[in-house]
């Protein structure tokens, strides 16, 4: 293993002498590895390491995961950062997966740490098993070649010198070291997509189709990433080629020239527009811009980007609306995902056994299906609106319910109401209806998320 990790590190140039390093250990196999293999190899690479853990606070055994890389940092000697950080207040300040969440905030702290000790380099214990996840993670998700050249060796300050050492060979060099990595009970958890992927298709795979499956993921990912590089490039040489300007909330390219492009870089030229006005975009939002840039005539994307394609120019905007002047209302899907693109926000729906306590915050909502009247709309507000908020007798103005919770006025129009019949079921983001909730009686509850779109 330690040879493999020499050859990555020379190979993709991940170490320089002088280079601080902050490694991130949890504990677990792959850090303690990576851990244990830099130190080993700190007087041939002229390196040195500082350790840095992070206790996201999600599991009983945290502090003394916690506390075991506080010892091992003594015991070998190296400097260390152990600190505790509020994961389930960042994924609901930013409406994320609580996985997202957890990776979001993990990265922060390391670049923070790095920057508090001088460190250039971030290590980061992603192997082999890891990378062949991750690319089949991508391919189930449809992702293009973006996505399925996976993890990179190096990308800015984050290197992965075990990015081509299995799990059973990293695990194998633990026993050897006379290490004792800390295991993780979650890594179990087959209600997590990446971890079903990791211990029922990877195996499925290995047994009936490939044997040797890690490492052919492995390679497909290493010619992707070479791929994927020459294609970036050609595209950013392109994108480069037709802008004819660019100002505020306006992005002007040469149609004609964006025509005679391939039609692969076609759409690579489309995300990297969006990109340059701070917008993501998916591919069905791409190709539907792509057809539009053809025929003539105007898309809007989410978030109120405009792509107009009228005589030589292909030009994105945003327009300029006033938030009153939005009017929306649609069907809510059910199951299903309502986008509400002039919010950039989207609706979720699902049927689901009524829970027993709820602990979800505002974006979140349990309605009794059975009051309800089908189908259901969701609009914005409309001067006359009223409901009954949660935990009151009486019926409320919309209006007095904005004023109470002190809702500026420019805000109000982008509300999603659920509107049942002819009575406010859900003022999304804010309140229930005191006449829809579940109680003790409901059999079957409606589940509404409302979260960023796309």
């Amino acid at each position: 293993m330690l040879d493999r990790v020499r050859q990555t590190v020379r190979r993709y140039g991940l170490l320089e002498p002088g280079d601080k390093v902050v490694v991130g250990v949890s504990g677990g196999p792959d850090s303690l590895a990576l851990l244990h293999s830099l130190r080993v190899l700190q007087e041939e690479f002229g390196h040195t390491l500082h350790v840095a853990h992070l206790n996201h606070g999600l599991r009983p055994d945290a502090v003394a995961d916690a506390e075991y890389v506080r010892n091992l940092a003594l015991k070998w000697d190296l400097p260390f950062t152990i600190e505790s950080r509020d994961v389930v207040a960042y994924r609901r300040e930013h409406r994320l997966s609580l996985e997202e969440a957890a990776r979001e905030v993990r990265y922060r702290f390391l670049r923070e740490v790095a920057a508090a000790v001088g460190g250039g380099k971030i290590a980061v214990g992603h192997q082999a098993d890891d990378q062949a996840e991750t690319v089949l993670l991508n391919l189930l998700r449809g992702s293009g070649l973006t996505g399925l050249k996976a993890m990179l060796p190096r990308r800015g300050q984050i290197i992965r010198p075990l990015l081509f050492v299995s799990r059973q060979e990293i695990e194998e060099y633990c026993r050897r070291q006379g290490l004792e990595p800390r295991y993780d009970f979650t890594n179990r958890d087959t209600s997590l997509r990446r971890n079903k992927i990791r211990h029922l298709l990877l195996p499925f795979l290995v047994k009936e189709f490939n044997p040797a499956i890690i490492k052919t993921l492995g390679r497909t990912a290493v010619i992707l990433q070479e791929e994927e590089e020459i294609l970036a490039g050609l595209a950013e040489e392109a994108f480069a080629g037709i802008k004819i300007c660019q100002e505020k909330g306006r992005l002007v390219l040469d149609r004609e020239k964006w025509l005679t492009l391939p039609r692969g870089i076609q759409r690579r030229v489309l995300r990297l527009a969006a990109t340059s006005m701070e917008k993501k975009v998916t591919f069905d939002q791409v190709e539907g811009a792509r057809e539009v840039a053809i025929r003539g005539g105007t898309i809007t994307w989410p978030g109120h980007l405009r792509v107009e394609a009228w005589g030589k120019e292909l030009t994105l905007v945003f327009p300029v609306k006033k938030p009153r002047d939005i009017t929306f209302s649609y069907l809510l899907q059910v199951p299903g995902v309502t986008p509400l693109p002039e919010l950039g926000r989207a609706i979720t729906a699902e049927l689901a056994e009524p829970p027993s306590t709820f602990k979800g915050g505002e974006d979140e909502a349990w309605l009794d299906w059975e009051k309800i009247d089908k189908p259901l709309l969701v609009r914005n507000w409309q001067p006359g609106d009223y409901f009954r908020p949660l935990g009151l007798n009486g019926k409320k103005k919309l209006q007095d319910f904005f004023s109470d919770i002190h809702l500026p006025a420019a805000r109000r129009s982008l509300v999603p109401l659920l509107v049942s019949g002819r009575r406010i079921a859900w003022v999304a983001g804010l309140r229930l209806a005191e006449d829809f909730k579940i109680t003790p009686a409901t059999r079957l509850a409606l589940h509404l998320k409302l979260e960023p779109w796309p």
